[in-house]
């Protein structure tokens, strides 16, 4: 009987211990806010940390009157045969490397043979009557090899290719590099909230600035989102995550390089009708939002008139923006003596 309920514990301690998670992510303009919540039925629980979580930063708060008994964290393990088909894509890798470095050296051997037939005088001989004929047979001859060998490093490279997408996208499924947080808590089963930063999980903010002959430009401000897990809701705000000292205002961005707000702006615009000249924008950030920079794609009466770079703007300052300025030149210097 004693071995039947030891038997029966084990058991239990062996059951996955989770069967649900909600994900939310707050991207900041440094990395990114992560709270996920797990429905666990029983007194313990594991969840899976990526490799880019800020040492220091995981929060787990219980819920349904529950007490957090021991929090641990250990790295996470590769699944056997997860870990073959890495080691076995590595080779592959290797293989691929050592036939493009080969592919390489013929490829000099072959450019070097090429240029010397080409570059030989055509002397007639017993052994040689036709020397133009040889020589272009021995050059025809070296560029066959040399086509050859594009063909078959463009081929090597594109498998190796291959190989690294494969093998990153089994890596970030197997956590490669990443922790599990144990948890074990006394009281009813129910939810864990965990909370916790990574630092690969910014966002860029991207800009759209349209301006025509009125006192106001409109300023589409897009957000260019890191790559995440299916059925994550993320939000975005222009604060730092290392700087900030308070809940920050978000915004809702549904997908990647969507429109999550559109400001209208006073402007002040300097245009000309001439080919090619650049295009002025003094812009003054009427919002009570302090506005990140970016990167700006500029529009004059629906016209695109390039990109450039959006400073910082903070509430009430005013700063000039150049778009589609033409590259600096330097004047050629006179002759010396003149």
């Amino acid at each position: 009987m004693r071995r039947l309920v030891i038997a029966a514990g084990m058991l239990f301690l062996l059951t996955p211990p989770l069967f649900a998670a909600n994900q939310t992510l707050v991207c900041y303009l440094d990395g990114g806010l992560v709270s996920r919540e797990i429905v666990t039925a029983k007194w313990y629980a594991e969840a899976p940390l990526p490799g880019s979580l800020l040492p220091g930063s995981l929060r787990v708060r219980p819920g349904n009157d529950a007490v957090i008994s021991r929090v641990q964290i250990v790295p996470a393990r590769i699944d056997p045969k997860m870990e073959k088909l890495l080691a076995s894509l590595d080779e592959r890798r290797e293989l691929l490397g050592d036939r493009l470095r080969a592919l390489q050296t013929r490829e000099g051997i072959f450019t070097a043979a090429a240029k010397s037939q080409s570059a030989k005088a055509p002397r007639k001989s017993k052994t040689n009557p036709e020397p133009v004929t040889a020589i272009k047979q021995g050059t025809d001859l070296a560029l066959d090899r040399l086509e050859e060998v594009y063909r078959l490093r463009r081929m090597a490279e594109k498998e190796l290719k291959g190989v690294e997408a494969r093998r990153t996208d089994l890596l970030r499924k197997a956590n490669a590099g990443g922790s599990i947080a144990r948890i074990w808590f006394q009281g009813k089963a129910g939810t864990l909230t965990l909370l916790y930063a990574r630092n690969d999980a910014a966002w860029k903010p991207l800009y759209d600035v349209r301006a025509d002959e009125s006192a106001t430009a409109r300023l589409t401000l897009r957000a260019l989102l890191p790559e995440t897990e299916p059925g994550t809701v993320v939000t975005v705000t222009p604060a730092h995550l290392t700087s900030a000292a308070s809940q920050p205002d978000t915004l809702p961005a549904a997908s990647d390089a969507a429109p999550i707000a559109v400001y209208a702006l006073p402007v002040v615009v300097s245009a000309s009708a001439a080919p090619l000249s650049p295009l002025s924008l003094t812009l003054t950030n009427s919002t009570p939002l302090t506005l990140p920079a970016g990167e700006a794609s500029c529009y004059w009466k629906g016209e695109y008139r390039g990109t450039t770079q959006f400073p910082l703007l903070a509430p009430g300052e005013r700063k000039e923006l150049f778009c589609g300025r033409l590259p600096e030149t330097t004047a050629p210097a006179s002759p010396s003596g003149r």
